[in-house]
């Protein structure tokens, strides 16, 4: 049972490191960009920098779904999770709107491919969890007090 959720941290893991190596090997203009203007970015210069944000995100991710999906019932976990795969689809749609039209083009396109492995990451741990099983958190029963005696045996004599 467990082996399920080593699997996906190992999916995960590979995906990241990819993707942090990918987002390391920005173009010339990228690295001045980032070492000028976009200093916040300096982080995708270093690839181990780049995976642990990237894994780091898909933990939570995994994390917040398992937590939802436990706690739940199916009809408002399945809503959650379409509601990060919309999240994902935008997200996807405005790396491929950055990356086309704005100064982000002049990126590398292994850089490119590095974002875009961020979603694919997304969509795997999304998907992953429509077909997994997790064990509810069992429910339990409401407390009952004893030392009360609610019934009037009085009135039966």
């Amino acid at each position: 049972m467990r082996n399920k959720w080593i699997i996906l941290i190992l999916i995960q893991a590979v995906i990241s490191l990819v993707a942090g190596i990918l987002l390391s090997k920005m173009s010339l203009i990228g690295r001045i960009g980032v070492s000028t203007f976009y200093t916040e970015y300096g982080f995708l210069k270093d690839w181990y920098k780049g995976f642990a944000a990237v894994f780091i995100v898909q933990l939570v991710l995994i994390a917040v779904l398992w937590v939802v999906k436990r706690t739940t019932t199916y009809k408002n976990f399945s809503l959650v999770n379409l509601i990060f795969i919309v999240i994902g689809l935008i997200g996807l749609l405005y790396t491929f709107y950055d990356f086309t039209s704005t100064s982000h083009k002049y990126m590398n396109s292994q850089f490119h491919t590095g974002g875009y492995l961020f979603w694919a990451g997304w969509f795997v741990t999304c998907l992953f969890f429509f077909f997994a099983r997790v064990k509810p958190k069992p429910a339990s029963a409401p407390a009952t007090d004893y030392t009360t005696n609610t019934t009037d045996t009085t009135s039966n004599l």
